[in-house]
């Protein structure tokens, strides 16, 4: 619950691997600049509209694993859910959201805190789940969702899930989608279709129902960057299958988004050709360096662990990316989407100028 470096294996001597600790470093960085998106999304200041009760946020994690976000959120771990009435959404392949629901989750309870869960059958396998206090009631009671779905499906499925009553998903709150190391695995025309989507929030499976809207995209990515370093990554893929090379019998794979968008200029480009208005981005050696991990961040896991290979470490950082994008309708959501996507001593999530891109539509 309390974060990438909560491991009890953390700095211990009988590592199996020299590239553990690196490893470790690499992902307690990833998951502090994630979080800071997420906080900087939830703590942003929004225009006041009638139609939209004041404070409330969507947060949907496609690709949900065994992430623990909402944990650290839900328990105080991080800042947000004290703020706004938050609606908590975890997408991932039907089996993987059965075995979190059934199996998993139910071990996570504090103390003081009963896990609860409910199936929706009509939308396949689907949970509504609580963690309630024991003896008081709680306002984030029945706003975790869980929801089994194949990213690789017709992203207008996605929705009708989403949507479903049961679940409730409002295309008129304003939401986050996070991915972290999905979009590589998608073919990318799957990609691009599934990006088309979030950013339009739905709207083309919706058109009884047009409304204003405030979309933003996390997304932790790695770039191959074209050259040896990224070929490697590549290679790994291949042998595995998994990336769009030729087979024995000539016939060849649709290539993944990895493969087509190996730089962070390609990312924010297909953010852009996506749909959505404005788009920030970095590797993440500069997050690491210059803002977007803090420095109290960075001292806590120097703490857990030494690093002595540090060439190493930078190498990889630079071989993975954060981007954040924003689409919005309507003229009031404007100067809060160039707020998050901002760079400077002003930027929520900490982009610096000189050590980040930014496009715009």
């Amino acid at each position: 619950v309390k974060g990438a470096n909560s491991s009890s294996s953390a700095g211990g001597r009988n590592s199996s691997s020299s590239m553990e600790p690196i490893i470790r470093k690499g992902t307690h960085a990833r998951v502090c600049a994630v979080d800071k998106a997420i906080s900087a999304f939830l703590s942003l200041q929004l225009e006041e509209d009638t139609s939209n009760a004041k404070g409330r946020r969507q947060v949907v994690i496609l690709g949900a694993g065994r992430d623990t976000t909402y944990l650290r959120y839900r328990f105080g771990y991080q800042k947000g859910f004290e703020e706004n009435q938050v609606d908590w959404f975890e997408v991932d392949h039907p089996f993987v959201i059965e075995q979190k629901a059934y199996s998993w989750l139910c071990s996570c309870a504090p103390a003081g805190y009963k896990y609860n869960s409910e199936m929706n059958v009509a939308t396949g396998v689907s949970y509504r789940a609580s963690f309630s206090s024991q003896g008081a009631s709680d306002a984030n009671d029945s706003t975790y969702h869980l929801i089994g779905h194949d990213l690789r499906s017709p992203p207008s499925s996605l929705f009708e899930k989403l949507s479903d009553p049961f679940h409730g998903y409002d295309r008129s709150i304003p939401t986050i989608f996070v991915m972290e190391c999905v979009i590589m695995y998608l073919p990318d025309e799957a990609s691009r279709n599934l990006l088309r989507y979030l950013a339009d929030n739905g709207a083309e499976a919706d058109q009884k129902n047009q409304v204003d809207s405030f979309v933003t995209i996390a997304m932790y990515d790695p770039i191959p960057n074209n050259d040896r370093f990224g070929q490697v990554m590549l290679n790994n893929l291949q042998k595995r299958g998994i990336t769009g090379q030729t087979h024995e019998d000539g016939e060849r794979h649709e290539q993944l988004s990895l493969e087509r968008t190996p730089t962070l200029s390609d990312h924010l480009a297909k953010l852009n050709k996506s749909g959505f208005d404005i788009a920030v981005g970095c590797h993440m050696m500069d997050a690491y360096d210059y803002g977007i991990v803090s420095i109290d961040d960075r001292r806590r896991a120097a703490r857990c662990e030494m690093l002595d290979e540090l060439e190493e470490f930078v190498l990889l950082m630079r071989h993975y990316c954060l981007c954040v994008g924003v689409h919005s309708t309507g003229d009031r959501y404007k100067a809060a989407a160039a707020t998050l996507c901002s760079d400077g001593k002003d930027s929520p999530i900490g982009f610096q100028e000189g050590r980040c891109m930014i496009v715009h539509s």
